[in-house]
């Protein structure tokens, strides 16, 4: 087979992939809104996640390692702070994340 053939026969396969692919798409597309998240009652310990075991066995090896994992930031806010809207935001945050 010549390589403009090969060439030819590659670009026809993605095609034809592409287009099974976007047909694929639109058929499972749905436009229900995601559901809310909900918290689950925890009756044990959960499970570590695999990064959080990374993380466990490289503060095993050195505890001083761990500080890479940190990200620091400082914020200058200027004018008048809204306390109650920075309050609610904060709430916000922490009634929507589980540590």
């Amino acid at each position: 087979m010549s390589l403009d053939r090969a060439a030819e026969l590659e670009k026809l396969k993605r095609a034809v992939l592409l287009k099974r692919l976007r047909q694929q798409k639109v058929a499972t597309k749905s436009t229900d809104p995601l559901p809310a998240l909900v918290a689950v009652p925890r009756e044990a310990d959960m499970p570590l996640s695999f990064a959080q075991q990374r993380l466990w066995f490289v503060d095993q090896l050195d505890a001083e390692a761990g500080v890479a994992y940190q990200i620091r930031a400082a914020l200058r806010l200027r004018g008048t702070l809204d306390r109650k809207a920075l309050q609610r935001a904060l709430d916000g945050i922490v009634a929507r994340h589980e540590v």
